[in-house]
């Protein structure tokens, strides 16, 4: 079966039976109370209120389910006087990072612990090349293993050795075309850096509708890696 939309179910959405549903993004999949961040009690407070059916989604965000139509006001106010905001970039509702350092025995690098700020720089690159919008999926995982699909994504992050990755592009927003290495032994603080002349590419170059990994296929292995300097093979 051919997959033709990448929705996330965001937001409030009818279901069936006259009920509704709510789909809460949850960074990196870490419900958690961390200062005025209190993700893990906002979300304690509803399902106590409602008693929804809980799903988790494959990009790690969790729908409340079974919902009445008027329960809407109530989650806003819930979720922002718990200071949690629904206002996310494009590109970080479509990132995803694996636990990596400390919990995992296999991890070699950071991830889940290092997305955020790298998405903030990413962000920042995206807005002042004009690509604020743009939905690109980023995913970063601690080792090769691969737990949330780099290699399959437009951007993928695999850790390599201590701060450095392997850069990969060339996948796509529904994963399903395998990407390939734009650069290895990428110092954690280069990366953005180092996407940054192919995202400025991209945008003048993009066909209609044409989605960063699919720029980065039709541009070839060989000019994306002449774009950031080549690629070191360790």
């Amino acid at each position: 079966m051919e997959v033709t939309g990448f929705p996330l179910h965001l937001g409030w959405n009818e279901q069936k039976g006259g009920k509704s549903f709510y789909g809460l993004s949850i960074e990196n999949g870490r419900i958690k109370d961390d200062g005025d961040f209190r993700l893990k009690t906002a979300l304690r407070v509803l399902v106590e209120k409602f008693r929804p059916r809980l799903r988790l989604t494959p990009m790690q965000d969790i729908l409340l389910c079974d919902l009445p139509d008027d329960a809407l006001p109530t989650i806003e106010q819930t979720l922002a006087d718990h200071g949690v905001s629904t206002k996310r970039s494009a590109v970080r509702l479509h990132s995803m990072a694996c636990p990596a350092i400390p919990t995992c025995g296999l991890a070699i690098s950071e991830a889940e612990r290092a997305m955020p700020a790298l998405i903030d720089q990413l962000e920042g690159a995206l807005k002042s090349t004009g690509l604020a919008r743009e939905k690109i999926s980023v995913r970063m995982t601690g080792c090769p293993n691969g737990c949330v699909r780099p290699y399959q994504s437009d951007i993928g992050i695999v850790g390599r050795s201590g701060d450095k990755y392997t850069i990969f592009v060339g996948g796509n927003l529904v994963g399903s075309r395998l990407g390939y290495v734009l650069k290895d032994l990428v110092p954690l603080g280069d990366i953005v850096s180092t996407l940054q002349p192919l995202l400025t590419r991209f945008r003048a170059e993009r066909a209609k509708g044409e989605g960063f990994g699919d720029y980065c296929r039709r541009l070839g292995e060989e000019k994306t890696r002449e774009l950031v300097g080549g690629f070191a093979h360790g």
